[in-house]
């Protein structure tokens, strides 16, 4: 679903980057509570680790019926483990990696971060949310009911994301109303099914393996869950093992041809609309730095890579900011109390 430039026109583009940036900036000073611990750096290599994971997941495609293939989104899977808002901020960054090796436009990051992030994080949360405060009232197990809740909510959002999208293609002028909302629904109504499983897999692991990554159990479970940040150890080997096992998956489902390279679900409908000549000659204001790359290895490799130090950059940036900020505002009140001592 990652939009190419010259398709959405201007008014769409600032609209939904206008969106995006004030979504961020409110995301920024919600997800400061996560980070306001005194340890809480041992959760950014984790975070690092979640964002590979997504672009992995992104990069390959998997085979759908009908001549066209799917990716994981990851919106509600990054919602459900570090909240709604972060996955904003996540999704935003991974798509700005792979705008580096040409896959989604530079202008169009607003609308993809629109799309996959907004509608498929925010929105797919409270999907999740409501199918497990529904479930709540039974006998399922904990990782049962954010298992099934997460497989709805990703299923239910990456159609309405593809709704929203075929939305934006014909406000635009890129494909009529009466083709591009049928069009993206169709094919992502098959697509979502892949969306559904990846996610639910992924939090059902994490919920058995290590339940303490998910942040939002507090929310879902109507609960009080302190965050026991002091558990997260050094986590060099499992952050190494998930890399390697991510390079090593994409390494033999290219080889022995399991992953798809037929178009997904938006070139697809692009394609039966206007030819694939016409998907080619779209023109961009930027050109990707890393699109001299052409080994599918060399980018899944590099983009792993890319992906973790940008992440980790970024999240140990915010927790010096917040902590410098909760400095600043607690060193006033202390001056105050010992004057008053005095």
């Amino acid at each position: 679903m990652h939009l190419p430039d010259g398709l959405l026109n201007p008014a769409t583009i600032i609209v939904l980057w206008v969106i995006v940036i004030i979504v961020m900036i409110f995301g920024y000073n919600k997800i400061g509570k996560i980070f306001e611990k005194e340890d809480s750096e041992k959760i950014v290599p984790y975070i690092g680790v979640l964002a590979a994971v997504i672009f992995a997941f992104q990069f390959v495609n998997y085979p759908v019926p009908g001549g066209t293939s799917g990716h994981l989104i990851g919106g509600t899977l990054i919602a459900v483990i570090l909240g709604p808002w972060a996955s904003v901020i996540i999704l935003f960054l991974v798509l700005v990696v792979q705008s580096l090796f040409g896959d989604g436009g530079i202008l169009a990051l607003g609308a993809n971060t629109f799309n996959m992030g907004i509608i498929g994080g925010i929105f797919g949360f409270y999907i999740v949310m409501f199918i497990v405060k529904i479930l709540n009232k039974t006998s399922i197990r904990k990782e049962l009911k954010l298992t099934i809740g997460t497989a709805i909510g990703a299923y239910i959002s990456i159609i309405l994301a593809a709704f929203i999208c075929g939305i934006e293609l014909s406000i635009s002028g890129a494909v009529p109303f009466e083709i591009a909302i049928p069009a993206m629904v169709y094919w992502h109504l098959l697509i979502g099914f892949g969306e559904a499983i990846i996610s639910a897999l992924i939090i059902f692991y994490i919920c058995r393996v290590k339940p303490d990554l998910v942040m939002t159990e507090s929310i879902m479970m109507n609960k009080v869950v302190k965050i026991n940040i002091s558990k997260y150890k050094r986590p060099i080997t499992s952050i190494l093992t998930v890399i390697v096992t991510l390079i090593v998956m994409i390494a033999v489902g290219f080889t022995i041809g399991i992953l798809s390279g037929a178009p997904d679900g938006l070139e697809r409908v692009l394609i039966d609309q206007n030819g694939e000549s016409w998907l080619d000659n779209l023109t961009s204001p930027w050109v990707p730095l890393l699109n001299w790359i052409t080994s599918d290895y060399g980018v899944a490799i590099l983009g792993i890579v890319i992906t973790v130090l940008v992440m980790v950059s970024i999240f140990y940036t915010i927790i010096r900011h917040k902590k410098k900020v909760i400095l600043h505002t607690l060193n006033p009140l202390d001056s105050m109390k010992k004057t008053k001592e005095t």
